[in-house]
């Protein structure tokens, strides 16, 4: 029998429930969700109610209302946020000093060169890893591997504007009809990441993969007419040249969130578990 692996699950909304069900139906190898936290802790409590699947021979997780309750759970080894940076802020440098392994959906918050650079010193002293699933995007093992020969990184994500309602680089646009496509912002990483915290967490990996936040160039597009979450990359340098594109439909729960974002999560999070082959890590 393959000895479980402890997961705290930090983050009970859309992309929490969804990686929690993974792991409660057995897609993610030998993950066991063993806690989960929610500022909401309601939230957290009806996460672990509606949990199926406990036919595994598994109790169910429990649910800290403390954060350090919450990592000081007897067997946990991995912490999965599942909620925001601001909820990286609150726990990663936590996680990573007691030994536990993070594994980050909010990668925006990665692009504070003080928290960066705690984590790092963290994890040197400790030894846990901090992981960085793609999210809605691919390739990210193409850029990562040229690095040092890339001359140009370009991000441009479009997406209706409803799934940008709320966010502070939209509040020019709050109330206005858009009836074509319009671009709300242009710059680079580091500024587009906080003016969109719950929409452009790629354009942060795509910056900690290739050239930095100050010179990965990012424009971000709202158009009442887009497919789906649309993410084009162009990448260049010494190397050649790559152009990818990515039309993710919304998951149904989130419409700010890739449906590709939440089975990239799960995926990570099944590769850390699994022994074995291990393609594009």
């Amino acid at each position: 029998m393959v000895e479980a692996i402890g997961v705290g699950l930090f983050g009970c909304g859309t992309m929490g429930r969804e990686v929690a069900l993974a792991a409660a139906s057995g897609r993610t190898g030998a993950a066991r969700v063993i806690a989960v936290f929610d500022l909401d802790h309601p939230r957290a409590l009806e996460l672990v109610h509606g949990l199926p699947g406990l036919g595994r021979g598994w109790g169910s997780p429990s649910a800290p209302s403390a954060l350090q309750e919450f990592l000081d759970t007897p067997g946990l080894r991995i912490v999965v946020e599942c909620a925001s940076q601001a909820a990286v802020r609150a726990v990663a440098v936590s996680a990573v000093e007691k030994g536990l392994d993070l594994l980050t959906i909010s990668s925006g918050a990665l692009l504070d060169q003080d928290l960066h650079d705690r984590l790092v010193a963290a994890s040197e002293r400790t030894g846990a890893n901090i992981i960085v699933p793609s999210g809605a995007i691919g390739g990210i093992d193409t850029v990562r591997a040229v690095r040092g020969m890339l001359d140009e990184v370009v991000l441009i994500s479009t997406k209706r504007p409803d799934a940008f309602a709320g966010a502070p680089g939209f509040a020019p646009f709050e109330g206005r009809r858009i009836d074509a496509p319009t671009v709300i912002f242009e710059g680079n990483a580091a500024k587009a990441v906080p003016l969109f915290p719950a929409n452009v967490n790629v354009a942060a990996t795509l910056s900690l993969a290739g050239l930095g936040p100050l010179r990965t160039k990012v424009k971000v597009v709202a158009d009442p007419a887009s497919p789906g979450n649309v993410h084009e990359i162009m990448a260049r340098g010494s190397f050649g040249e790559v152009r990818l594109r990515f039309e993710n439909r919304p998951h149904p729960g989130n419409q700010k969130t890739s449906a590709l974002a939440v089975y990239s999560a799960i995926e990570a999070l099944r590769s850390y578990c699994s022994r074995g082959i291990k393609v594009g890590t």
